[in-house]
């Protein structure tokens, strides 16, 4: 694919220009293929899985699972959001590798050492094995910060999408072999130890470079003060989409657990596609703009595009979950539907978050992300608690849902506004797509009153959304598709 940004390979000089509206359209709009293709392929492995492993066993890995990306986020420690945003990246490349690859090989450790305790204090004694497995992609989260970076501040979005589509299907094509042979929720892990492995060659190849470590302790300096804020955001981040495992862990058991967590990964569609397609885009291209104030009006264009994408995604979730289920993955994980539709309407905020965490990060407010952060866990611990206690599944959903309105929304569109984002606007590009979603939500709702069979349920509301909101907003799409990367007031 043709780039038409610096290679970030050259020699030259540090500046860069901002992206141009071509460049930003393209690589959004292989981003958003890509995640669209990758989603649907990691539907087909859930689907796989689903028929393959029981919910205890997908209970097991989900410990493991946590563990890895709770750490995970340490491990990266905001270093390739870092040399994204910076004119002068290449002095910090050999200093980056160095920092990524000890943080990552000492986390891995952690997780060998520490794994009968992690798993202990999940009450799942048999997830000691599997954290230990995951210990391994563990380790290669370090070596993939460099090439990730150049990739993503390059908008190399075909390449990243070559790369992860193969990753995949070798991770696919691992995991069920090792399942078919009886190694249960291992299985998942070693599936994941084989693509993140492939991922980080890939990588290297594609950057045509290998790793080259060094030590400036001025760029040392400078990354730590970037991207510790950044690391504790992550850490609590990830432990806010955590804490509810260990919480139902803890208080149900590992079928529950199982359940809970393919609840999430379904009502995390919205998220999958609309959020991670902008993200590797947003970055770079924020961090290019000349100014706050130029950024700030970018913002505002794009938070009503990716709200149309994650809301409608939401609210056909919430009306059809039982039968997305059913259909997908069997009877047996039915149980998962009643937490399905809170954690959609949460999915769809999380964009949303996700996107205003991206664009304080480019802006250098890595302290306010972090604050956003803490609020958020704060806040969710006791809630969580108690919507468990008191609705089980559902409960821990509708948890989530009740301080995502009430805290993290708010709290953001503070640091927005400080910011320079007119937060007016900024709420105001979501009204189209709320109103065109309300037919919408009438016809889904009168045909899972009135239709029984979940294919003909799952017919009928593709049919309803393709005519009363794909078709009405493709206009408005078109509009605000050509408006991304435009230096244009709204």
């Amino acid at each position: 694919m043709a780039i038409e940004l610096p290679d970030p390979l050259a020699p030259g000089p540090t500046a860069e220009p901002a992206p141009r509206a071509p460049t930003v359209r393209r690589g959004l709009a292989w981003s958003t293929a890509s995640n669209i293709v990758l989603r649907v392929g990691n539907l087909a492995v859930g689907i796989i899985m689903a028929r393959i492993i029981a919910p205890e066993e997908f209970g097991v890995f989900a410990v493991a699972l946590t563990v890895w990306s709770v750490l995970g986020s340490v491990a990266e420690f905001g270093l390739g959001a870092d040399l994204v945003r910076r004119d002068d990246y290449e002095r910090h490349l050999p200093t980056v590798a160095t920092l990524g690859a000890v943080l990552s090989g000492s986390l891995a450790l952690v997780m060998v050492l520490g794994a009968p305790t992690i798993a202990g204090l999940f009450g799942s004694p048999a997830a000691t094995g599997v954290v230990q497995l995951m210990a391994i992609p563990m380790a290669l989260i370090g070596l993939s910060v460099v090439p990730a970076a150049l990739l993503q501040r390059s908008m190399r979005q075909g390449t990243l999408f070559a790369i992860d589509g193969s990753s995949l299907v070798v991770s696919t094509a691992a995991t069920v072999v090792f399942a078919l042979v009886g190694l249960g929720p291992a299985a998942l892990a070693l599936g994941r130890v084989a693509g993140q492995g492939l991922t980080v060659l890939l990588q290297y190849i594609a950057v045509r470079r290998w790793p080259v470590f060094g030590l400036d302790r001025t760029v040392l300096r400078e990354a730590v003060g970037f991207g510790l804020p950044l690391a504790l955001a992550n850490v609590v981040g990830w432990s806010i989409i955590s804490i509810d495992n260990l919480i139902v862990a803890r208080t149900t058991s590992p079928e529950e657990l199982g359940l809970y967590a393919l609840a999430f990964n379904v009502a995390s569609w919205p998220m999958s596609v609309a959020g991670q397609s902008v993200r590797v885009i947003a970055l770079p291209a924020f961090s290019r703009l000349p100014d706050d104030a130029h950024r700030g009006r970018a913002m505002v264009r794009v938070s009503g595009l990716i709200w149309s994408v994650s809301a409608v995604m939401a609210l056909g979730l919430v009306f059809v979950a039982p039968q997305v289920v059913t259909v997908l993955y069997g009877e047996r994980w039915a149980g998962a539907a009643a937490a399905v539709a809170p954690l959609a309407v949460f999915g769809a905020f999380r964009v949303i978050f996700d996107l205003a965490a991206t664009y304080l990060i480019a802006c250098g407010h890595t302290r306010q992300v972090a604050v956003v952060q803490v609020v958020w866990l704060v806040a969710l611990v006791p809630a969580m608690i108690a919507g468990v206690t008191l609705g089980g599944l559902a409960g821990a959903g509708w948890a989530h849902v009740v301080v995502a309105v009430v805290v993290v929304l708010p709290a953001y569109l503070v640091y927005l506004h400080r910011a320079r984002v007119p937060v007016a606007r900024f709420l105001r590009a979501w009204t189209v797509p709320t109103l065109a979603g309300l037919p919408l939500a009438v016809a889904l709702w009168v045909i899972t009153s009135t239709l029984t069979l979940p294919l003909v349920v799952l017919g009928a509301a593709a049919g309803a959304g393709l005519l009363l909101y794909a078709l009405p907003m493709s206009r408005w799409w078109i509009g605000r598709a050509r408006a991304v990367g435009v230096d244009a007031p709204v």
